[in-house]
Parts: structure tokens; C-alpha cells; sequence
């Protein structure tokens, strides 16, 4: 059975409205919680303004796909895919304070996070992969100042 979902959420708010919401106790936490576990799945995420999350677990699904872009501050996008060969992991966050946490285990997959400025404003954004895959890569970029990234790959 082939699954195509996608999702939008644009967020036009103002920053304090989703701090401490469910799921997280503190910015991002107002966003969606996706759970899928089937093959050929695409979750689209975008999200504008601040202390938006997203988190999507596509566990034990192949040819998955996540998505998600974030535009403002403090921001929280998390991926996971274990057991999901031939999947991709894209992160685009552009601001500053805004944060990535990405995990992924399948052969043959990618895992990209870029963090940027936003209208010449930016850094303090955090990155944070692990995947364990054969075949695989990571990419992250980041621009700005003042951010950081750790990266584990076996």
C-alpha cells in the first residue's frame, strides 16, 4: 500500500503562544507529531514564526521521505527513521536559536540540515544527527554565528 501524505502548517503567531506546549517543555512545542511505518511516504512541513516544533518518526518505512522548513526563531524540527533504507532526512531552518535533532537507521539514505540567516539576522541554531546506516551520508551547513553541530555516523 503506498501512503503520500503531506502536511502544511504555517504558524503566524506570535512567539510566546506555543512556548511549553505539548510534548515539549519549551520552544517548539506547538507543532505536529507525525508517526508513520509504511513504504514510499512523503511528510511536507512548513512552518513560519517562532517557537514552532515538528517532529516526525517514520520508523521501519523504506523510500521515506521528511521534509521540513522552518522560518523564524526558536524553532524545533525532529526526524527519526530507524529501519528505513533508501530514506531522506531535509532540514531547512533560517533564523536564529532554532534547533535540529535527526536520527536514522537504513541503508542508502541522507540526512541534510541547513540552518541560515533570515533577513540578515541568524546563529545560536543547534544541530544534532546520528545515523548508523550503511551507504549513507550527512550533510549539515550552518551560517551565522554562534552555532554548533554534532554529528554521529557508524
Amino acid at each position: 500500500m503506498n501512503i503520500k501524505m503531506s502536511m502544511i502548517a504555517m504558524v503566524l503567531v506570535s512567539g510566546a503562544a506555543f512556548a511549553g506546549g505539548p510534548g515539549h517543555g519549551g520552544p517548539g512545542g506547538g507543532g505536529p507529531s507525525l508517526p508513520q511505518n509504511s513504504s514510499n511516504e512523503t511528510v511536507n512541513i512548513y512552518q513560519a514564526g517562532g517557537n514552532n516544533g515538528a517532529s516526525v518518526d517514520q520508523s521501519a518505512s523504506k523510500y521515506a521521505d521528511v521534509n521540513i522548513s522552518q522560518q523564524g526563531f526558536n524553532n524545533l524540527a525532529t526526524a527519526t527513521q530507524s529501519s528505513a533504507y533508501n530514506s531522506d532526512i531535509n532540514v531547512s531552518q533560517s533564523g536564529f536559536g532554532n534547533s535540529s535533532s535527526n536520527y536514522q537507521t537504513g541503508e542508502n539514505s541522507t540526512i541534510n540540515v541547513s540552518q541560515s540567516n533570515l533577513f540578515g539576522w541568524g546563529g545560536g541554531n543547534s544541530a544534532s544527527v546520528t545515523q548508523t546506516a550503511d551507504s549513507s551520508i550527512v550533510n549539515v551547513t550552518q551560517n551565522g554565528s554562534a552555532n554548533w553541530a554534532n554529528v554521529y555516523q557508524h
